[in-house]
């Protein structure tokens, strides 16, 4: 899935695994975005939960072992 830097317009790619290593994270500390870095001009972009499922539909949390 590809998004744009909000700063340059750049264009960010997030991976399917990429995706669900950051639903894991947004789930484990109850956070309501993710933030990338952008490669261009290195300023931190959020991406909502909604965004990420749409990238990695099938993810679901895991159980607490």
């Amino acid at each position: 899935m590809q998004i744009h830097c909000t700063y340059c317009g750049a264009p960010l790619n997030i991976s399917r695994k990429k995706a669900e290593a950051a639903l894991d994270v947004l789930h484990a500390e109850d956070l309501a975005y993710y933030e990338v870095r952008c490669p261009k001009c290195r300023k931190m972009n959020k991406v909502s939960r909604e965004v990420l499922m749409r990238a990695a539909p099938m993810w679901r949390p895991r159980e607490a072992e």
